[in-house]
């Protein structure tokens, strides 16, 4: 059966460009995996619903805001949206409707957006996917994702989700195009003399930094510095821009371009704001000075600072030009610390779009690869380990600290005899959960965790079966045990649907079976 995925996303001179770029970036990785995508889009002033239409998708547009709306006071950016929460979701509700079918999932990314909007929508929708970066406000969702890298990620979602929500924090699920996936394992990091400068604000440049750098630039009188400067054709500064560009050889002007990579590439340096481009300049290790242009960007960009993965010059509106001259002036007369480089490539690996792909498309017939644990697997199997409802089911419900981690897990690698842990993946690579199986005679005591991401999709069964064959063909004939707690029905289900027979075992049940 064919999946069905509808977007929900906006653009405008205010939203910006980013969110229908990120969104076409995973529409097209789904698109690849035979899935049928469709986007619903209000017809703001600078809209693009053109361009998703020539990238091949179906466009349902919803009115342009009249010139009377008066916005909600909450959330607060409802105003970009362009109509009440109520009128937008009898809106987007209708338009689901005719599609003659219940999609599987609906992305929403919209900062206008909230739980009362998706609340709404849930008759319509299988499951709901909310792309966010703000953390201020409530959802009503399945699964959230936000790219950020800030202070306090693992937490700044607590009581703003259903308690069962999949959590994606974090860059490595950043929805960069492909070619940043392929172009990080071939990029060499910076080292030495800025000979080539890129300079890029996006889409929504209201504010013309991209003018203002270019005139710092100049100040320094660098012809031998090439500097790459993209525009957007709309912008109310293009024509400004072009004139500043005219007089001088090594000053190169773009627009328009499906992709930055190939200009991160040759660059030494960027500048640029604190928005998406920021995972695609890490992916390629590419220093930056940057400038926050909206409220939201500042804990990115404090984040990105506080690591040294971006020099954050300021706010842009605190940003002046001797600022900018001197940061410039310093950086080139010390050249690039080639470390600075290898941070911001170690941060991100380009492969976001795929992970996420992997848990919307995901299903209990999709084959999966059983592998050892490896050494670069520990943050990961502390992270499943320590998740709440993991937690919960546990016979042991306390946090593990990481220390304690660290050193059960270094013990276990190193007991070839005595403890086989595996990690269980995607054809992809994309991890989904682990099984450990203990010697404690006459069996081997079977413990496993699915990732939160891959929950209530009736995943835990496939991911105990292609575990247990591969422990049978490393132990053929092995007795082996699993210990459930008598109100963790889920785990019951699966070892009785797997021949598993149940025995009492004090305050558990037990369940066993021969390999």
């Amino acid at each position: 059966m064919i999946l069905q995925i509808v977007f929900r996303v906006d653009a405008s001179p205010t939203i910006g460009t980013g969110h229908v770029m990120r969104c076409l970036t995973l529409a097209g990785a789904l698109a690849q995996k035979g899935v049928e995508v469709s986007f619903i889009c209000r017809e703001h002033n600078g809209h693009l619903c053109d361009l998703i239409e020539a990238r091949g998708f179906r466009v349902h547009r919803l009115p342009a805001p009249d010139s009377g709306f008066e916005a909600d006071t909450t959330p607060p950016h409802a105003a970009w949206l362009g109509a009440t929460w109520q009128e937008d979701a009898d809106q987007t509700g209708a338009v689901i409707e005719t599609l003659g079918v219940k999609p599987d999932w609906l992305v929403v990314d919209h900062y206008a957006l909230d739980s009362r909007w998706e609340r709404a929508l849930r008759p319509f929708i299988g499951r709901i996917f909310v792309i966010d970066d703000l953390a201020d406000r409530t959802h009503e969702c399945d699964l959230l994702l936000d790219q950020n890298l800030v202070s306090d990620m693992q937490t700044r979602y607590t009581n703003r989700v259903p308690a069962d929500c999949g959590l994606l924090l974090g860059p490595e699920y950043a929805l960069l195009q492909p070619i940043y996936a392929e172009l990080h394992d071939r990029i060499p990091p910076r080292d030495g003399p800025v000979r080539r400068i890129l300079i890029t604000f996006g889409g929504a440049d209201r504010d013309n930094l991209t003018g203002r750098v270019l005139v710092a630039f100049l100040r320094l009188d660098r012809p031998d510095i090439d500097v790459d400067v993209v525009i957007s054709d709309s912008s109310p500064y293009a024509s400004e821009i072009r004139a500043q560009a005219a007089v001088h050889a090594n000053i190169h002007l773009y627009s328009n371009l499906p992709t930055l990579a190939p200009l991160m590439a040759r660059a030494d340096l960027a500048i640029g704001a604190a928005g998406t481009t920021s995972w695609e300049r890490l992916c390629l290790g590419l220093p930056a000075l940057v400038v926050t242009l909206a409220e939201n960007q500042k804990p990115v960009a404090d984040g990105l600072h506080r690591q040294g993965l971006v020099y954050w010059l300021g706010h842009y509106d605190e940003v002046l030009e001797r600022n900018i001259v001197q940061a410039l002036a310093e950086l080139i007369e010390e050249g690039i610390n080639e470390e600075w480089s290898l941070r911001c490539r170690s941060a991100v690996d380009g492969r976001g779009v795929d992970r996420v792909g992997v848990v919307l498309t995901i299903t209990a017939e999709t084959p999966l690869l059983v592998r050892h644990t490896r050494l670069s697997d520990e943050a990961l199997l502390l992270a499943w380990a320590n998740d709440l409802q993991t937690r919960k089911n546990s016979f042991s419900p306390e946090p593990i600290p990481a220390e304690s981690h660290h050193r059960w897990f270094r013990n276990r690698l190193r007991d070839l005899d005595g403890c086989h842990l595996y990690v269980v993946e995607t054809q992809e690579g994309i991890p989904m959960g682990q099984v450990r199986f203990e010697r404690q005679e006459p069996a081997w005591v079977i413990s496993y965790s699915l990732a939160p991401q891959f929950r209530k999709r009736g995943l835990g069964r496939p991911l105990l079966k292609a575990a247990l064959s591969k422990m049978r063909s490393e132990y053929p004939g092995a007795l082996v045990l699993g210990r459930v707690k008598p109100d963790n029905l889920p785990s019951r289900k699966i070892f009785e649907s797997l021949d598993f027979e149940a025995r009492s075992d004090g305050e558990g049940i037990a369940y066993q079976r021969i390999l």
